[in-house]
């Protein structure tokens, strides 16, 4: 199977959530991706980080067919939200635009920071509380 075969929605995604510096254990990780009309067509994926806060989530993937071979600009939504304690965090949220594995972050793996204490904001070209490392 040649690298063409598969189309890469949501790279891997590798993390550790933090409260003031310090692992959070026990939080729920959501990861939802929406590539087509239908919004649930893909489901969440679920992660609970570790006693050291790591978590991780593997890549989404999906057949090629003739995606590959039809002229058409793709766009998947990406986010990731942390839930802890009764509170809700947008930790991650992207809009991807190519089918490549790792294009989130320009080829580098995403190995993400998401500190709780953190006001959502701008880091490149995704936003929320995580920061790329």
């Amino acid at each position: 199977m040649g690298s063409f075969d598969r189309l890469v929605l949501f790279s891997e995604v590798h993390g550790t959530v933090l409260r003031d510096g310090q692992p959070v254990a026990g939080a729920e990780l959501v990861q939802k991706v929406i590539w087509s009309d239908d919004p649930d067509e893909i489901p969440p994926q679920r992660a609970t980080p570790d006693a050291t806060g790591a978590f991780r989530f593997p890549a989404i993937e999906r057949g090629a067919g003739l995606r590959r071979m039809i002229p058409a600009q793709p766009m998947m939504l990406q986010t990731i939200t942390i839930h802890v304690e009764g509170q809700h965090y947008l930790a991650w949220r992207y809009g991807k635009d190519s089918y490549d594995n790792r294009s989130e972050l320009g080829g580098r793996p995403l190995n993400l920071v998401c500190e709780l204490t953190r006001a959502p904001e701008h880091e490149g070209k995704h936003y929320g509380i995580c920061k790329a490392v």
